[in-house]
């Protein structure tokens, strides 16, 4: 096995990949300097949008594979050896069929910025044309070392991305060129992955159909690339949630709306056996009660494509979706263009579990009012604390709020700590927001000093101190819904609470995705007038103003 691991990304968006891993090594810096010589020496940066490269490379064992509508349509596959990205053209694309040898011509290293590029390169420049994303992951090698292997002509590696999986290999055609570039070969190795036939090839740009979304306040209509509707026979929602054994793809009919699903037997969670399957199942059962926490809401994708012990990633950009998910155009903090999924209902939700989105981490604010948040949210993150403080913090932090005249919700965050709603009337914009939940903060800290800090740095506290964190509250911020499944042994769930539940000493471990159906049609009526119950924020001085009719 290589020497090199796979550094997935823990808390990184896709367009960081770059900065994902440290383990770079610095004698590398003057080879990844002439490797990249050839590519800068091809490009105008002055016209072109494409990297330059000029950022500090990592040892991550990426890959990516870029759909290329240059003069002629062809895939360009990379690897990320060494801190640049090995580079071949793939005329006919990646094949799943093990009996496909394809053409891949080497052609000049890539920066590891190009891992997350997507746009359009202008015409007359090197390589003109749109540029999509098709596939991007980890890989691991299976023989060797990656660099090593490069250079005798014979890689064999392990895919994890959400197209392409399982074993490879790309080998050099000795002595053959095309223009003076080295020609290769890239194949499937027969394993639970390959396809053979015509399933095993690309779906391009021409399967692919334009979505419009209608404009709204500072959002932009997206432009990406709008997916087919899946063929076959679909079933309906109740012969879905009657399979006894399922495996393979199915195709899902919800309200006339066609949901493929994939993979339905992967394995998810290894030590509880819990399938992909059970995971569609439960949000499919429990999406009356999560719902209306995620309804025209942009989302920001943790995705798990191979379940919690593989590597995940985050996206906020979408590059593709099927017709039926709206997406939205919208600016980052740092100015970039961000195709956000929003959710719009069950096919939406079932489509992004489908892309392994095991936790659904939804904005603050819909999109009608994009600016203005309808909850604050305190988060109570224990980092080391006993959990009877965090406990405690929750009851004191709801107290403060009772002496401002405000309800307040609790919920398990499924992962570690508790977290408190506190649902409002979307007038405020988030700094005003930001500014109460610190307020609010500070104090629960003040009241149990040895308890309780909003200090953000963990060397400035003291050990054991919950961290009471206000500064979620933000534009382009998330908190993981009510209901939502956590990516954690046991598969638990971030469950809504009831007050007295908290003063018995609830555990985070007392909710999981085999029970919590079950909990619920027992608790009915838990959070179900939280949207009814939107207040305002009292003003100096006073207690609180009622709602207005």
């Amino acid at each position: 096995m290589s020497r090199h691991v796979p550094a997935p990304p823990s808390d990184l968006l896709p367009h960081d990949l770059s900065l994902v891993y440290s383990g770079y090594k610095e004698e590398n810096q003057e080879w990844v300097s002439m490797g990249l010589k050839r590519y800068r020496e091809k490009r105008d940066f002055k016209k072109t949008s494409e990297p330059s490269g000029r950022g500090r490379p990592t040892a991550a064992e990426r890959f990516v594979v870029q759909e290329h509508h240059a003069s002629r349509l062809h895939w360009d596959f990379r690897l990320q050896i060494e801190g640049v990205l090995k580079s071949w053209s793939v005329p006919k694309g990646p094949s799943l069929d093990p009996a496909a040898k394809r053409l891949a011509v080497e052609v000049e290293d890539h920066p590891v910025d190009y891992l997350t590029f997507t746009g359009e390169i202008p015409k007359g420049s090197y390589g003109g044309g749109v540029v999509y994303r098709w596939d991007i992951g980890t890989y691991e090698m299976i023989d060797g070392d990656p660099l090593e292997a490069w250079k005798k002509g014979a890689l064999k590696f392990r895919l994890h991305g959400e197209r392409l999986q399982g074993e490879w290999r790309l080998f050099k055609m000795k002595g053959r060129k095309q223009g003076g570039k080295p020609l290769w070969l890239l194949q499937k190795i027969a394993d639970e992955f390959a396809r053979p036939g015509d399933a095993a090839e690309p779906k391009g740009a021409e399967k692919q159909v334009e979505g419009k979304v209608k404009p709204i306040s500072r959002i932009k209509p997206a432009r990406i690339k709008r997916t087919a509707a899946p063929e076959g026979e679909p079933l309906s929602v109740e012969a879905f949630l009657g399979l006894t054994h399922p495996t393979g793809d199915v195709t899902v009919e919800i309200d006339g709306t066609h949901v493929a699903l994939s993979h339905l037997d992967r394995i998810y969670w290894p030590k509880e056996k819990i399938t992909k399957f059970d995971l569609l199942t439960y949000y499919i059962r429990i999406f009356p009660y999560l719902g209306p926490f995620l309804q025209d809401r942009p989302a920001i994708l943790q995705r798990w494509p191979r379940g919690i012990g593989a590597p995940k990633f985050f996206q906020h950009d979408l590059q593709s979706a099927p017709e039926y998910l709206r997406t939205a155009r919208m600016q980052n903090e740092e100015g970039r263009e961000i195709d956000y999924a929003v959710y719009t209902g069950l096919p939406s939700l079932l489509h992004l579990v489908n892309l392994g989105t095991i936790e659904h981490h939804p904005w603050h604010s819909t999109l009608d009012r994009i600016d203005r948040p309808d909850w604050l949210v305190i988060d109570l993150d224990p980092r080391g604390a006993l959990w009877e403080h965090v406990l405690k913090a929750a009851e004191v932090t709801r107290e403060v709020f009772a002496s401002r005249g405000l309800t307040v919700y609790p919920k398990t965050s499924g992962s570690s700590g508790i977290h408190i709603y506190l649902p409002l009337e979307p007038i405020y914009e988030y700094e005003a927001v930001a500014a109460f939940a610190e307020a609010i903060a500070c104090e629960v800290a003040s009241r149990i000093p040895e308890m309780a800090t909003v200090e953000r740095k963990p060397e400035e506290r003291k050990e054991g101190q919950v961290y009471i964190d206000w500064l979620q509250n933000a534009r382009g911020k998330s908190m993981v819904a009510p209901y939502s499944v956590r990516a954690k042994p046991g598969a638990t769930v971030s469950m809504p609470l009831t007050w007295k539940e908290i003063g018995r000493g609830v555990e985070i471990a007392d909710f999981t995705i085999r029970n919590v159906l079950d909990l619920v049609k027992k608790k009915k009526g838990l959070w179900e007038r939280f949207f009814e119950e939107r207040q305002r924020l009292p003003g100096p001085g006073e207690k609180r103003r009622r709602p207005a009719a």
